[in-house]
């Protein structure tokens, strides 16, 4: 494939009022052409209400076994606390998975339990992806593609993000770690994929939190032939709190950038065509 084709998914759509306003704007006035819902989130009844406010919006979902209340019981008995809500750090749930089957069972009943709750409420999601990246786990991995089979989903996620280089600026010693596992782990989901992979890779994980629009530029020059994706995490930081997101102020950041008609341009200029997964 000869052309240069982008998605640029915003995470978090339902997380928050403020993250799904912005969620908004970014596509309405910038440059996000896919979104993914946390159909778990308190938020997100209300923010499937708003897709009609863009129906150009690809929507995906955004698995989640780390934060909010559980949909399935199962996942209110094995992975909510004494509260009632999830509260796991993306490696937090893929070491339980390891060590414990009865959490991956309860994990792929969770994931259930939210596609299901999307499709109730009308939304045909375009792909699926995770909360803080757990499904590149490979057993995990496994099951979410099992469950995009059953539900006629046709992509999941990808990852594997090889930077070019080129001047770009490191991420965090952390997100760098982050990076390279998801890169390992897509090698062994390779074996799993069951044609579920659309993208050759995607960009945003060393990145996360970091991303303004200078770096958006940058990457605009670095894309190469075939389909990538990018993950963004724009936003209002009304409501947040760092108990609950370590990405606060960072989101208005992305939402300025994404907006910002230079950060448009630089992908026009480089003959980037921008789309959802809805639309391969």
């Amino acid at each position: 494939m000869k052309t240069k084709r982008v998605i640029i998914n915003a995470d978090d759509f339902g997380f928050s009022e403020g993250i799904t306003t912005g969620i908004i704007l970014a596509h309405r006035e910038g440059i996000v052409t896919s979104t993914t819902l946390m159909a778990n989130m308190p938020y997100a009844a209300e923010a499937v209400n708003r897709l009609k406010e863009v129906p150009s919006l690809g929507v995906g979902l955004h698995l989640n076994v780390s934060q909010g209340p559980a949909l399935s019981a199962v996942g209110k008995a094995m992975l909510a606390e004494s509260n009632g809500l999830m509260n796991h750090s993306g490696g937090s749930v893929i070491i339980s998975a390891i060590y414990n089957p009865r959490i991956l069972k309860a994990i792929e009943a969770e994931f259930q339990a939210q596609i299901e709750w999307a499709l109730e409420h009308g939304i045909k999601p375009t792909h699926l992806d995770s909360h803080r990246h757990c499904h590149a786990f490979p057993t995990i991995f496994s099951r979410v593609a099992r469950l995009a089979k059953r539900y006629k989903i046709p992509y999941v996620r990808w990852y594997g993000e090889p930077l070019p280089g080129n001047g770009l600026i490191a991420g965090e010693a952390r997100q760098r770690r982050i990076r390279k596992a998801l890169t390992i782990f897509s090698r062994f989901n390779q074996f799993l994929q069951d044609n579920l992979r659309a993208t050759r890779c995607a960009w945003g994980i060393e990145h996360t939190g970091m991303l303004d629009a200078n770096l958006l530029i940058r990457l605009a020059d670095l894309v190469r032939p075939g389909i990538t994706e990018i993950i963004t995490h724009p936003g209002l930081p009304d409501g947040l709190s760092a108990s609950s997101t370590r990405l606060i102020e960072s989101r208005k950041v992305e939402l300025e950038a994404l907006c910002n008609p230079d950060v448009k341009n630089a992908f026009l200029n480089n003959g980037i065509e921008l789309i959802h997964y809805g639309e391969i």
